[in-house]
């Protein structure tokens, strides 16, 4: 999966991405890193079908749409539905037959089954989501700041949902500024900066380029 020489323009006339390219590698975490109002959650969208893109012939060997799951930073359900509504809704989406019952839920979300949306922290909408995401067979997952409003446990939690996606042969590409549960092997790492793809490699490859000891620390030099 690559995209090749892509250029945006936002509707102000700022340039977002000038002749970007960039690789994910299938069947791996390749995780998205960048400082705010860099283009991460942009260029989901353009992944992701979400916004229209009169450039796609730079995005290439992309799943089509109906294989691609999205986890955006918005919640796009009413607040009138229950967590369990919500989440059946979503498997419906594979199959009309399949049933989601409140003891099917992981525990963090079993006493909230029957909980409205209107009533949840941003946190735990965020969490629901995430689930059905998760259970959505497709072979493209997109992540935006998972771990965003969700308390260190939980966070932990959801990384380790994710990782586990690629054992069952699917892609991820997520954003994040968490780097704490980040897994380091079979991640890729893609660091986006000045309108373009300035490095791409592995944890380790970014460490040793700047000479530091954690994920953290790397990102921190490379940015600067």
């Amino acid at each position: 999966m690559d995209i090749t020489n892509f250029s945006y323009q936002l509707p102000d006339k700022r340039q977002l991405f000038q002749d970007l390219s960039i690789s994910f590698v299938p069947g791996q975490i390749n995780i998205l890193l960048g400082v705010n109002g860099v283009g991460k959650s942009t260029l989901l969208d353009f992944i992701a079908g979400v916004s229209p893109n009169k450039q796609a012939a730079a995005f290439h060997d992309f799943p089509p749409m109906q294989q691609v799951a999205y986890q955006m930073q918005g919640v796009p359900f009413t607040g009138a539905t229950t967590v369990l509504q919500t989440l059946q809704m979503m498997l419906e989406l594979d199959d009309p037959s399949l049933s989601v019952t409140a003891a099917d839920l992981p525990a963090t979300l079993q006493p909230i089954a029957h909980t409205k949306f209107r009533h949840l922290s941003g946190g735990q909408r965020r969490l629901v989501m995430l689930e059905g995401v998760c259970h959505l067979q497709r072979q493209l997952y997109l992540f935006d700041e998972p771990e965003s409003g969700l308390d260190v446990k939980v966070a932990a939690q959801v990384m380790h949902q994710i990782c586990q996606l690629p054992a069952a042969g699917k892609t991820v590409i997520l954003t994040t500024h968490q780097f704490e549960n980040l897994p380091v092997d079979q991640t890729h790492i893609a660091l986006l900066a000045n309108q373009r793809c300035v490095f791409s490699g592995s944890p380790q490859e970014l460490m040793a380029l700047t000479q530091t000891t954690s994920l953290q620390a790397a990102y921190l030099q490379a940015d600067m």
